[in-house]
C-alpha cells in the first residue's frame, strides 16, 4: 500500500512539471455547491484521483511558490515510518516550510499606512482600514467586517454633535505596543526581551461620556470622560519567555526536559488593566480635522500571564503571576479625529511597567487606531 501512495505521489510530480494539468469540474464538487470554485484535478484511472482546490484562481497561482519536491520526499519518510497498510491515510502539513524562497518580500510581515489606509499583516491575519471600512482576513477568510461604519458613524460625517463630543460613546480600539523608555538597567540584557513590532498588540473596549463646555460656530471644547478596559500583549522576539523569581523576573530560553532549547510559535506577556481618563476635546464640526483631544488616564491591573507555545503543536502553556508588575499604570493620551478616516490614538505611561529593581526599566507606548 504505502509503495503504490508513493508512487502515485511521484508520478503527480512528474506530471506537474513536464505536462499540463488543466482546471476541471468535478461531480462531487456539483453535489456539494462548489462549482464556483477553482481547482484542479488529476484522475489516475478510475479510483484515485488528486485534488488541488483553491477559492479562485490566484490562490492556485500560489503553488508555484512551493518546492513539491522537498514535500514530497518527507511524504516518503512519514510514509516509511509508519507500519499502518490501510485504505485511509491522512497527514497535514506546514506549508510555509515548503516556500521556495522564504525571504520574498511579499511574505513578510507589514505595516503600511498611506493614502490609501492602513493596512496590517500578522501571519495569516490581515487587517484593512480604509473608504471602504474595516475588514479582516483569516488566510482568504473574511472574519469581521464593518462596511457601513463610516456612513453612519457620528464621528465622521455629521456637522453638528449637539453639543456632544464626537468620541462620545462606545469604543474600540486596535494597535500596537511597544517600549517607549527602555534604559539599560543592570542584570537585564535588552535583547532578551525585545518584542516583536507586529506581534505586540494592544485592545481596548471602552464607553466616554461627556459635556459640553463652550460651543462656537467653528469649534467646541467638550470635558470627556472615559472608561475601558485594555490589553497589553507583549510577543518576545525570541525563543525565551518571562518567569519570576524571589529576586526579581528573568527571561530565559525555553528549554525541553534534556536541556535543549525549544523552538517557540509563541511566546507573550499579556497584561490587562482596568482604565479611567479625563480628556479635553476640541472639535471643528465643519473641518477635515474633526477633534483634537488630549489628557491624562490612570489604569489599575486585573492580572497577568504568559502564553508559550511550541512549534509543531497548538498545545500552549499558561503561567499566571504577577510577575512584578506595578499594580497602577498613568500616563499621557491624545487623540486625533480625521473625517472619512479612523481616528488616531497614542497613550505613552508615566511609570514603568516592573517595580523597581525587580525588572528592567520600560514604560510603555501604545497607537494605532479606534473603530467606533
Amino acid at each position: 500500500m504505502k509503495s503504490k501512495i508513493y508512487a502515485m505521489a511521484m508520478l503527480v510530480l512528474s506530471i506537474a512539471v513536464g505536462a499540463r494539468a488543466g482546471s476541471l469540474k468535478s461531480d462531487e464538487f456539483s453535489r456539494s455547491g462548489d462549482l464556483e470554485k477553482d481547482s484542479i484535478i488529476v484522475t489516475f484511472g478510475d479510483k484515485t484521483r488528486l485534488i488541488i482546490y483553491g477559492e479562485n484562481r490566484q490562490e492556485l497561482d500560489k503553488i508555484m511558490k512551493y518546492d513539491l519536491n522537498a514535500l514530497l520526499r518527507d511524504l516518503k519518510v512519514r510514509l516509511d515510518s509508519t507500519r499502518a497498510d490501510t485504505t485511509f491515510l491522512r497527514e497535514e502539513f506546514d506549508g510555509n516550510k515548503y516556500l521556495k524562497n522564504p525571504g520574498d518580500p511579499a511574505e513578510k510581515d507589514y505595516v503600511r499606512i498611506g493614502l490609501r489606509g492602513i493596512h496590517i499583516k500578522d501571519g495569516d491575519t490581515r487587517v484593512s482600514i480604509d473608504g471602504r471600512g474595516v475588514e479582516v482576513k483569516e488566510g482568504d477568510e473574511v472574519v469581521a467586517s464593518d462596511s457601513a461604519y463610516r456612513r453612519i458613524g457620528k464621528r465622521f460625517h455629521r456637522r453638528s454633535w449637539g453639543g456632544s463630543s464626537p468620541r462620545k460613546g462606545f469604543n474600540v480600539a486596535l494597535g500596537l505596543n511597544t517600549y517607549g523608555t527602555n534604559e539599560t538597567t543592570a542584570g537585564f540584557d535588552k535583547a532578551q526581551y525585545d518584542l516583536k513590532p507586529f506581534g505586540s498588540r494592544y485592545v481596548s473596549l471602552g464607553y466616554v461620556a461627556s459635556a459640553g463646555l463652550i460651543r462656537g460656530e467653528g469649534a467646541r471644547l467638550h470635558m470627556d470622560f472615559g472608561i475601558d478596559f485594555s490589553w497589553y500583549n507583549m510577543m518576545y522576539d525570541g525563543d525565551n519567555t518571562i518567569i519570576k523569581t524571589d529576586d526579581g523576573v528573568e527571561f530565559p530560553d525555553v528549554k525541553d526536559d534534556q536541556g535543549n532549547n525549544v523552538e517557540l510559535g509563541k511566546s507573550k506577556l499579556v497584561v490587562p488593566y482596568v482604565n479611567l481618563s479625563i480628556m479635553p476635546t476640541l472639535s471643528f464640526p465643519r473641518s477635515f480635522i474633526s477633534y483634537i483631544s488630549a489628557g491624562v488616564y490612570g489604569g489599575y491591573r486585573l492580572g497577568s500571564y504568559t502564553k508559550v507555545r511550541r512549534v509543531g503543536t497548538k498545545d500552549v502553556d499558561h503561567d499566571r503571576r504577577n510577575f512584578y508588575i506595578e499594580d497602577l499604570r498613568y500616563g499621557l493620551a491624545a487623540e486625533i479625529g480625521i473625517r472619512n478616516f479612523p481616528d488616531l490614538f497614542v497613550n505613552y505611561d508615566l511609570n514603568n511597567l516592573y517595580e523597581a529593581n525587580r525588572g528592567p526599566s520600560v514604560r510603555m507606548l501604545s497607537f494605532g487606531v479606534r473603530l467606533f
